[in-house]
């Protein structure tokens, strides 16, 4: 469980380097100072506002403030757990297998399963009208991502499995567990 978050997390990290070195080096070239990351995200049209929250848990609660939670894992910092017998749904789609992820005691991830090709095109309709088209990440349509301020929603499906799977980090708190802070440092 806390190696497939990792994974996606060091995964979509690596896939948004390019994209953020080239908009840094374009304003360096330009003369202009590189904007901190803002709260909101301006795309033709619309000001997207990061979301604060999953399905009502907002980033950094703690463990205990959480109702209902099973403690699946525990690995240093992290903790994994679930909330046994919930159905969780976005757009169309019926969610499964939802892992909430907490780092230093605070709520800073979540990974939902769902199954069929139905399932991941409700879901990614219902992203596109609430944020913006995604990015395909390595030029996998069926692999996308949306970074917006400090969340990345990643979403993943495997046609093979007819399954795929979809996680909300927030990196500010998901970093520290990742191992993303100890390879910054290297």
């Amino acid at each position: 469980m806390k190696k497939l978050l990792v994974l996606l997390f060091l995964a979509v990290c690596l896939a948004a380097q390019p994209a953020q070195a080239a908009k840094k080096k374009a304003h360096t070239q330009s003369g202009e100072q590189s904007p901190a990351v803002p709260d909101t995200v301006e795309v033709p049209g619309k000001v997207l506002t990061e979301p604060n929250a999953f399905h009502g848990v907002k980033w950094g609660t703690p463990m205990a403030a959480v109702p209902d939670l099973k403690l699946e894992e525990r690995d240093g910092q992290a903790a994994y757990a679930t909330v046994p017998g919930v159905v969780y749904r976005i757009g169309d789609a019926f969610l499964a297998n939802v892992v909430y992820a907490f780092c230093q005691d605070k709520f800073a991830a979540v990974m939902v399963e769902y199954k069929g090709r139905k399932a991941h095109d409700s879901i990614k309709k219902f992203l596109v009208a609430k944020y913006t088209a995604p990015v395909e990440v390595a030029g996998n349509p069926d692999s996308l991502g949306w970074p917006i301020g400090n969340v990345l929603i990643r979403m993943e499906f495997s046609a093979d499995k007819d399954a795929g799977a979809l996680s909300y980090f927030y990196q500010p708190l998901y970093a520290p567990c990742s191992g993303g802070e100890e390879k910054a440092k290297q």
